[in-house]
């Protein structure tokens, strides 16, 4: 158990003592190093008991030494008691402020048997998280106060933690709004260069003559490049949709989903002839959906993309193979079904368990986000997952069962 580490300056041998009977009952006289330890109980850590480990001082300086030789070796001091008086060093006020300059997170309780003391004046001077306490004090009183200041101190620092880890993902949100703000400029530029490609075709077509023996060459490459353009083009009226939308909650149809996903995977359009890919509707097209537009997209690409990288990593191990992924899009029971199937690379039986867990994957340079994401759109809109794979080497098939409609927040 971690201990917390406290500070007593005291100019008085005996008050010190003191403060050694309450946290370390059996410590031996001298010794400037104490323990107190007590039995865990079986509440929660939030109320265990703490485990004190004491420093003395008979002086400021001396106390000042020894906080900063703590934090050197990131054990901070989370509480000091400091008498008032401790001729002919620093008194308890500077003592403290000096603490505090040089922690700002140490807790401090002003320990004095003086009625004269200025204690308004101490609270605007130290400010924050201190208290005093008379001489002579009672034992029950120091040892309450001591284990409510470290609590806190604990606290202060998983506050300080969440602050910390909140003000990082603002941080990366803004991020994320000021890249999607400037790759949307960008996409409208490309989408019109796109255009403006293809109107060029059509404008080399009407306006030029082309001898015979060369017109089937020329249309065969203008028709590649009108193609392409369009492909081009839809891929990036995809990519201001899903910049635009966010995850929102919207409505489109079955096909409006299948082409925008598909259209984020162009290496689809160029496969090679060992490798094919199917499209079963099972359904109809016009099959109206009333789900997060975004995350529904991203599913399907990244299912796509991983059966994709199994075929292609397949054929690199297997002579003569014959790649093949189907995706079949149906209606169960008044709930949408999506099933991709490959004969891929499969997966081992020791992986089924991991294959939607983040930052997992077999492939090196992936960071694993494709099929944890699957598994996050499905527990957001309560739906149900499948995958089955007999092996390596034996393909997998992935079924997404959810309703056609969420209530949006």
């Amino acid at each position: 158990m971690t201990e917390d580490k406290i500070l007593v300056v005291d100019d008085d041998q005996r008050q010190i003592q003191a403060y050694l009977s309450i946290f370390a009952p059996d410590a031996t006289a001298g010794m400037s190093l104490k323990r107190f330890i007590e039995q865990p109980s079986a509440a929660s850590d939030e109320v265990k008991a703490p485990v004190f480990s004491v420093v003395t001082a008979s002086q400021g300086e001396e106390a000042i030494a020894l906080a900063a030789a703590a934090l050197e070796k990131d054990d901070p001091i989370k509480l000091a008691f400091i008498d008032m008086r401790m001729p002919p060093g620093l008194n308890g006020l500077e003592t403290a402020k000096r603490l505090r300059a040089l922690d700002e997170r140490i807790y401090i309780v002003i320990v004095t048997a003086y009625s004269d003391v200025d204690l308004k004046r101490i609270a605007d001077e130290i400010e924050d998280n201190v208290l005093f306490v008379r001489k002579p004090f009672q034992p029950e009183e120091v040892e309450q106060i001591a284990r409510n200041f470290v609590r806190s101190w604990r606290k202060d620092r998983s506050l300080e933690k969440l602050k910390n880890t909140l003000e990082e993902k603002v941080k990366l949100n803004l991020f994320e709004a000021s890249m999607f703000e400037a790759s949307n400029g960008l996409l409208a530029v490309l989408a019109d260069k796109v255009n403006a490609q293809s109107g060029l075709v059509s404008y080399l077509n009407t306006q030029f003559d082309v001898a015979p023996q060369q017109r089937q060459t020329y249309e065969e490459v203008t028709h590649t490049i009108f193609v392409e353009a369009q492909q081009l083009s839809q891929m990036v009226r995809s990519l201001q949709r899903l910049a635009l939308a966010s995850d929102k909650v919207s409505v489109f149809s079955l096909g409006d989903l299948v082409n925008h996903a598909l259209s984020l995977v162009p290496e689809l359009n160029q496969l090679p002839d060992n490798i094919q890919f199917h499209i079963d509707y099972q359904a109809s097209k016009d099959l109206t959906f009333h789900l997060p537009y975004n995350q529904l997209v991203l599913v399907l690409t990244m299912m796509v993309r991983n059966a994709l990288e199994a075929v292609f990593s397949q054929a690199l191990v297997q002579s003569g193979y014959q790649g093949e992924m189907r995706l079949i899009l149906s209606e169960q029971q008044g709930r949408a079904e999506v099933t991709l199937e490959d004969n891929g690379v499969g997966v081992l039986p020791s992986d089924m368990k991991k294959v939607f867990e983040p930052g997992f994957s077999t492939k090196a340079g992936h960071a694993g986000v494709g099929l944890s994401l699957v598994q996050f759109f499905i527990d957001e809109v309560a739906g149900d997952l499948s995958f089955q794979s007999p092996g390596q080497g034996l393909g997998a098939r992935i079924r997404l069962q959810f309703p056609f409609h969420v209530v949006a927040e």
